[in-house]
């Protein structure tokens, strides 16, 4: 059943001219089918497509598949916040280096006017 899933990358193959099997070799793949159904968005990316995407095209995979992305973003975020909130107030230096990091993800989904709250 089609996901309710906007991505771009038909529209990325057909500016360049590929084939979906031209596309498909180039990612390593020895048929077509899987590319027709991220396409028809029946199948989400894989690894594979997403960094072959940017390899490739130069472009980010939240801008050919920007569905997946925020979902995932926001999934991630989410935890963050929990992990945030849950060492708090312990002093050790490996849960500075730790609030670091968070406080680092938590400003630039901010910087992205993302706003995920605890």
């Amino acid at each position: 059943m089609k996901a309710n899933r906007v991505n771009y990358l038909r529209s990325y193959r057909l500016r360049w001219g590929l084939s979906q099997r031209e596309l498909a070799s180039l990612f390593g793949y020895r048929n077509s089918a899987v590319l027709s159904r991220i396409e028809k968005r029946i199948r989400l990316p894989t690894i594979r497509i997403l960094v072959g995407c940017f390899v490739l095209f130069g472009t980010p995979p939240s801008q050919i598949f920007p569905d997946v992305t925020e979902k995932i973003e926001g999934e991630v975020m989410s935890r963050v916040w929990k992990l945030y909130e849950d060492i708090q107030g312990n002093p050790s230096r490996r849960t500075k280096k730790k609030i670091e990091l968070l406080e680092s993800a938590i400003h630039r989904a901010e910087q992205n006017d993302r706003k995920y709250v605890p």
